[in-house]
């Protein structure tokens, strides 16, 4: 049975890969951050494994080799996120920039190393990093974000994510581990852009039938919308 290790697994687009995974069989390693988020996902799904670690706290990544120990993880998928209200410079302080920089690239650096020893024992191991648009240096510097309402703080450091997940395609190359990153679409979620039009479950079915259907590629930066971004 394949197996999948799902970060931010409770709610929005975390969910709905869950329940994706899940119906074609795979089995679920979830990350959450609550307790309570634990109790809801083993009613929905009894067989999981889930386990309950704030991503950004200084022994998650230890956490998460001990909880690994021993299995096969084929894939891993970076979806945990956060973003702040603060699209302009007179809005944005530095704790928004440190916080999301935690979350957004950090907490992907240490999933990774923490899981690493688990892909190594998979035939086809693949890392999935949830992105965005708004990550794109290319697209930022054709204005492409301008009047969008979309914060520093979530744009830088969803470029850095996009720089880490080019860093790690680079060195888990010669593992045999491919290395993408997904913009999930314009979801309708708590995070929503002013233009989201697609719901999780509709963007979740979008990226299991790539993965699936073996259409990722290393370095792969692609919309689930439009197709291939440019970094």
């Amino acid at each position: 049975m394949n197996k999948v290790l799902i970060t931010g697994a409770s709610r929005g687009l975390g969910l709905a890969l869950a329940e994706q995974f899940s119906t074609i069989g795979f089995s679920l390693f979830l990350v959450v951050r609550s307790e309570e988020s634990h109790a809801n996902l083993r009613k929905q799904f009894p067989d999981a494994n889930v386990l309950v670690c704030d991503l950004t706290a200084e022994d998650y990544q230890s956490k998460l080799t001990a909880w690994l120990n021993g299995h096969t993880i084929d894939i891993v998928i970076n979806n945990a996120g956060s973003g702040t209200k603060a699209p302009s410079l007179a809005e944005t302080e530095p704790q928004f920039l440190r916080k999301e920089f935690e979350t957004n690239c950090v907490a992907v650096l240490t999933t990774v190393k923490g899981s690493l020893d688990a892909l190594k024992r998979s035939l086809s191991p693949i890392v999935i990093n949830i992105s965005s648009r708004r990550g794109s240096l290319t697209m930022q510097s054709e204005s492409a974000a301008k009047g969008s309402g979309c914060s520093y703080s979530y744009r830088i450091s969803k470029a850095a994510q996009n720089m880490l997940s080019l860093c790690l395609a680079d060195d888990l190359e010669e593992l045999n581990i491919k290395v993408v990153s997904i913009h999930p679409g314009r979801l309708l979620t708590d995070m929503a852009p002013k233009d989201a039009l697609m719901t999780p479950e509709a963007s979740a079915r979008k990226l299991v039938a790539l993965v699936t259907e073996n259409k990722l590629e290393n370095r792969d930066f692609i919309s689930l919308e439009t197709g291939k971004l440019p970094w």
